[in-house]
């Protein structure tokens, strides 16, 4: 067609008013060729409709194909696809050789001559083309109605999303067969051929030899059929799509054909993938449909999708269950899987800025591949964190080899330190003795030497793997793989005598071993954890003392002193909990004594704001405790708003959150406790998004999401409660998985498991709450055996004993008796080591409630009396004054099961204005029946 009638048909697709700005950009400044557009304007204007209407008549009244029908040499058999260009039938051919084949018939309208011929032309480049995932062309030809066919090998599959979806392919599956398409697109784009519809109906997959294997189909002919991209293959003369919008490019949707390279095609590929992870498309084809031309265009070039991995995270439950269970996942498992890589490698591909996209498909394989084999891909920046994660996944064997092979140093080191002793004692016998034996002197100098400097050696790869790799580790929560060099620099740190030390391995040693104590508290190894820390102490207090005045040697002994004392409070040592935070305290006074208004000595000063509240908390002291929390908030915002993007201080705000929540619930403020656990939440989450690798912040959401759980369940909001316990434990599975010897982890999981079997004990499957207790148990256990000096696993496993015994009641007062005496025994003699912890003297109540209900059961009520009066002794003069409701709900229901309602009456009367719900159904009948001086007991 001339070039006249070609802009003559684009402008004829245009509304009136945009004609002339049309005309003057295509013509270039060529006024010859302005000049005869117009005339022909001119005329067909003045022509009116005539010749519209006619062409219209004449193309609706002719016949279209049906099956039976033979064209040329192919026989038509059924329809098997149809979209924009066309209608596409499974035909049988018969000569030169027989087979079936695919024979798309192109929509009427086109130029049949131009078409046929671009195909011609095109068909000498598929030629070229030999690959086994792409389908191959082997005929053009039009039908006696004038419409373009094309021949295609017959592919007998289902769109890849489809199948995938069918099959239940995992996505590592996936993403296998998503690197084979990309393989053959690469092909294609050497031949210099351009696809420029990729879509999942055009990439079929098939079951071949028990494998997968796709097969792009259409490959060429959306080329050849593409004379007028503006025409053919995006726009009707109404306006209406013909090709697929959802895949399309920024620049084929702004009908920039001098701009469609084989970039385009990584942006088609790009949305695939986005299904193939998500199971939604990027861009919904019928909110596009609806949208119209203009704002089509708009989205296309401007809105970004959300990442997959954001995409997933606001499907319904359902919804989740579904797109995960057909990716052969659970619901905790998907989202994880899409973070990061995925996210990247995707979004890369959906850059509207085709130069920021992969520059081919070989690229996109590759960096698909390097995801497989948990190598760094090039999507996205080579952040610290994000390299050391891949290395680790990656080369796990290795890291536990480096690990070794620094314990083996230290270990060679050992043997070198102490030479270096013998040599340092020798020498001062040999400066004694230097008339006599100058020799000898001599050779214990070199031995010495060597010693310290292989000493030096062994110190310098200690620091580096316990504070710059470990604090990666820690992030993306594999510290295991540090247990080895931990343990040997442990034994090696025993052999050295601190008097023979310099000052600089002193601090250095310090320093290391604060780093191998902060390991064992991460993993909840707390009788590890102290003795490093004491080590460390021992030397950093040395060097306080001989520089008294230096406040790098003050810092290094507040920070052995603070550890210890959290050692003590982890233990429920309460007594030196309190001793070594106050020498926590002094220091930090010290330190801004000797410093002034540094960084360094504010952020120290905020912890022993921290410290002192959370030691006012424990006494019961709760406005105390606020105020010293908010002080320290006050002073965390301030370096927050002087360095916003230091995490450090964010963490701290949620944790502050977290205390100003307990406190506002131990005052029966409901309300406000979900405030602060909800801002503790969005500070976490926050965190998460900022550094979604960073195990931690995952780990402070899970805990601030569990706490708002425990105010919804005692508030009878049971479904938000039952929600939040398992979006908890969703994350801290995930964590435990990472590092399945963190037992930090495990024992939060199985703390909101034992959450959600009483959430779920009045209407829940008993036989069912039985089995999950009873793993519960051997997890709590194994616990126990590891750290036994943990109050918090004592208290964990006496609390599912507790729910054993209630679930045996009534029907096997048996089972329940021995499961209630050994919760008795767990936990009471915890009581008498740590005073009056909210949480131990709550669950000690509540078990012998328990167990003076079984007394009464089996007829001996002089024992369940003991068992009730016992819940008084416990919490004893808090009674009082106390709105705590985890205190006030046993209290009460003592004094009814003791025949005194009355004297129950005004703690009752405290609960109904908290708002609280008892869980329970034998304590919410006992406590609702005495609301009323009428009830008897």
């Amino acid at each position: 067609m001339p070039r006249d009638d070609e802009i003559f048909a684009e402008a004829l697709d245009l509304p009136r008013n945009e004609r002339a700005a049309f005309l003057e950009r295509a013509c270039s400044g060529d006024e010859a060729l302005l000049r005869r557009l117009n005339d022909l304007f001119a005329g067909h204007d003045a022509s009116g409709e005539f010749l519209e209407r006619a062409a219209v008549e004449r193309i609706d009244t002719l016949p279209s194909e049906k099956p039976g029908d033979s064209i040329d040499r192919y026989t038509l058999r059924r329809e098997i696809g149809h979209g924009g260009c066309g209608v596409v039938y499974l035909a049988d051919q018969f000569t030169p050789v027989r087979r079936q084949v695919a024979l798309k018939v192109i929509k009427l309208g086109m130029d049949t001559r131009d078409v046929i011929t671009r195909f011609s032309a095109e068909r000498q480049a598929l030629a070229l083309m030999d690959h086994a995932d792409i389908a191959r062309v082997f005929d053009a030809g039009a039908t006696a109605a004038g419409r373009p066919y094309f021949v295609m090998e017959f592919v007998d599959g289902a769109p890849i999303t489809t199948f995938c979806d069918q099959h239940k392919l995992s996505v590592k599956t996936r993403l296998t067969l998503f690197v084979r398409v990309c393989q053959a697109l690469k092909h294609a784009h050497q031949k210099g051929i351009i696809h420029r519809d990729i879509k999942p109906s055009n990439i079929l997959v098939a079951m071949r030899d028990g494998v997968p294997t796709p097969k792009i189909i259409d490959f060429g002919i959306a080329k050849a059929t593409q004379g007028r991209l503006t025409e053919q293959t995006l726009l009707t003369q109404k306006d209406q799509f013909i090709g697929t919008p959802a895949y399309m490019s920024p620049e084929q949707a702004e009908l920039r054909e001098l701009d469609i390279d084989t970039r385009s095609d990584i942006y088609a590929l790009g949305i695939v993938l986005y299904e193939l992870l998500t199971g939604l498309p990027a861009y919904h084809q019928d909110s596009l449909m609806r949208s119209g031309i203009d704002e089509v265009r708009r989205i296309i070039r401007e809105v970004d999708p959300p990442r997959p991995s954001t995409r997933v995270s606001q499907l319904s439950a359902v919804e989740l269950n579904t797109i995960a269970n057909q990716r052969s996942a659970s619901n905790s498992q998907l989202k994880p899987a899409l973070r990061g890589d995925l996210d990247w490698i995707v979004m890369r591909c959906l850059e509207k800025d085709r130069d920021r996209r992969y520059a081919s498909a070989q690229e996109l394989a590759e960096d698909v591949q390097r995801h497989l084999a948990n190598e760094p891909v090039e999507a996205r920046p080579p952040e610290t964190v994000y390299l050391v994660q891949k290395f680790v996944a990656r080369h796990r064997v290795a890291c536990a080899s480096a690990a070794a092979i620094a314990a083996a140093l230290i270990i060679g080191t050992v043997v070198s330190v102490r030479q270096a002793v013998r040599a340092t004692r020798a020498e001062q016998v040999a400066r004694a003795e230097r008339d006599a034996a100058t020799a000898a002197g001599r050779a214990e100098a070199l031995a010495r030497t060597d010693a310290q400097r292989r000493q030096e050696q062994a110190e310098d790869l200690l620091t580096f793997m316990l504070g710059d790799f470990r604090t990666e580790l820690q992030k993306i929560g594999r510290l295991e793989l540090l247990d080895a060099v931990g343990g040997k620099a442990m034994d090696y740190f025993a052999e050295l005598d601190s008097r023979d030390l310099t000052d600089t391995a002193l601090a250095r040693q310090s320093k290391a071993l604060t780093q191998i104590g902060e390991i064992r508290m991460d993993q909840a190894r707390y009788e590890d954890a102290h003795t490093a820390f004491a080590a460390a102490y021992e030397r950093a207090a040395a060097l306080a003392t001989r520089y008294p005045n230096n406040g790098d040697m003050l810092f290094e002994r507040a920070q052995a002193e603070f550890w210890i004392g959290f050692v003590a409070r982890r233990r429920g040592e309460a007594a030196a909990e309190r001793a070594w935070l106050t020498r926590y305290r002094d220091s930090t006074a010290e330190l801004v004594a000797l410093e002034g208004k540094t960084t360094r000595a504010q952020i120290e000063l905020t912890h022993g704001f921290h410290n002192l509240a959370v030691l006012e908390f424990d006494r019961g002291y709760l406005e105390k405790a606020r105020d010293g929390f908010l002080e320290e908030k006050k002073a965390l915002e301030e370096l927050l708003n002087a360095t916003p993007r230091n995490n450090q201080f964010r963490s701290r705000l949620a944790d502050i959150a977290s205390w100003l929540g307990s406190i506002a619930e131990r005052q029966g403020d409901f309300a406000s406790a979900i405030k602060h656990f909800s801002e503790m939440t969005a500070q976490a989450t926050e965190l998460v998004r900022l550094e979604p690798a960073v195990a931690r912040w995952r780990f402070e959401l899970a805990q601030s999401v569990t706490f708002t759980g425990d105010i919804q369940a005692v508030t009878n909001r049971r479904e938000e409660a039952h929600a939040s316990y398992k979006r908890a434990s969703e994350i801290l599975t995930e964590l435990t998985q990472q590092d399945t010897d963190n037992r930090q982890w495990k024992i939060s999981v199985l703390g909101v498991v034992l959450k959600q079997i009483s959430l779920s004990m009045p209407d829940g499957d008993r036989a069912q709450l039985s089995g999950v207790l009873m793993s519960a148990i051997q997890g709590l256990e194994g616990l126990v055996a590891e750290e036994p000096t943990s109050q918090t696993f004592a208290r964990e496993l006496a609390k599912a004993w507790r729910l054993a015994g209630r679930l045996s009641l009534p029907e096997e007062p048996e089972k329940a008796k021995h499961a209630l005496s050994q919760a008795i025994e767990l936990g009471e003699p915890l009581l008498l080591k740590s005073g009056s912890g909210r949480r131990l003297l709550a669950e000690c109540t509540q078990t012998r409630l328990l167990t003076g209900r079984l007394a009464r059961l089996v007829g001996h009520e002089q024992d369940a009396q003991h068992h009730w009066t016992r819940v008084l002794q416990i919490i004893g003069q808090q009674l009082e004054t106390t709105r705590d409701w985890q205190l006030l709900d046993p209290a009460a229901q003592a004094l009814v099961l003791m025949g005194n309602p009355e004297a129950a009456r005004p703690l009752l009367a405290r609960l109904e204005n908290h708002g609280y719900h008892a869980l329970d159904p034998w304590a919410f009948s006992i406590l609702d029946g005495a609301k009323s001086p009428s009830t008897s007991p």
